[in-house]
């Protein structure tokens, strides 16, 4: 699964994801949490935008007022097709999601260990990832997203056993493409990112408290 992570280098987004104007105030943080808003990128008027969106995607079945707060910040590749909430959103709601790098927590026998994972040779990549726009008690539409999750690979198994889907860049123009309407045809993109392309190390259990978001989260500590 994916439930927090690192986006500490919002200014590098017009580069890195060919965007040719940011209007939004990008936030920088070492912890990204569930319901916050964070910038997500999706193709719009065959032109690439970042807007941001809350983080935990939000029904199209709830109303203006309702008090179901239901929103996963999660969703199994391996089952979107058979999800109606997922479902349609596969072939035109398609969206990227920047970061630095995302953490993982290891289950040990008394309590959780945290850990920094990113992938080595590009300081920033992209979850795949699916949004919605939800219509709020004023009008105004409100942008959520979910992260799609795969298997483990195998630096991730000791660690947990789903990981997030990171997309290759050389990916991400025809996940996003708008053209590509076919579910099917984007499934072989779901798939576990390479181990040996990536690295992961212990860190400090301060990460634990969303409140706390400096440079000294991604710090590595000795093994407990």
């Amino acid at each position: 699964m994916c439930g927090r992570y690192v986006l500490n280098a919002p200014e590098d987004l017009s580069e890195r994801f060919q965007l040719r104007q940011l209007t939004i105030n990008l936030p920088r943080t070492y912890n990204a949490a569930p319901s916050q808003l964070l910038p997500v990128i999706f193709e719009q008027d065959s032109d690439r935008a970042a807007e941001l969106m809350q983080w935990g995607l939000i029904p199209r079945w709830r109303k203006p007022g309702d008090k179901d707060n239901f929103a996963p910040i999660n969703a199994r590749a391996e089952t979107i097709l058979e999800k109606p909430m997922f479902k349609n959103l596969v072939s035109r709601r398609r969206c990227l999601v920047p970061a630095n790098g995302f953490y993982e927590w290891q289950r040990r026998e008394d309590h959780k260990q945290p850990y920094f994972i990113d992938v080595k040779d590009d300081p920033m990549f992209a979850f795949a990832c699916l949004y919605d726009l939800h219509k709020e008690d004023g009008g105004d539409l409100l942008g959520s997203y979910t992260i799609l999750t795969t298997s483990a690979n195998k630096l991730m198994e000791p660690i947990h056993d789903r990981m997030p889907v990171i997309l290759r860049k050389e990916d991400e123009e025809e996940w996003l493409s708008p053209e590509v309407t076919d579910p099917v045809a984007i499934m072989h993109f779901l798939q576990p990112f390479p181990a040996t392309e990536m690295e992961a190390y212990p860190i400090s259990t301060a990460v634990n408290n969303v409140r706390n978001d400096g440079e000294e989260l991604i710090e590595p500590v000795e093994e407990s």
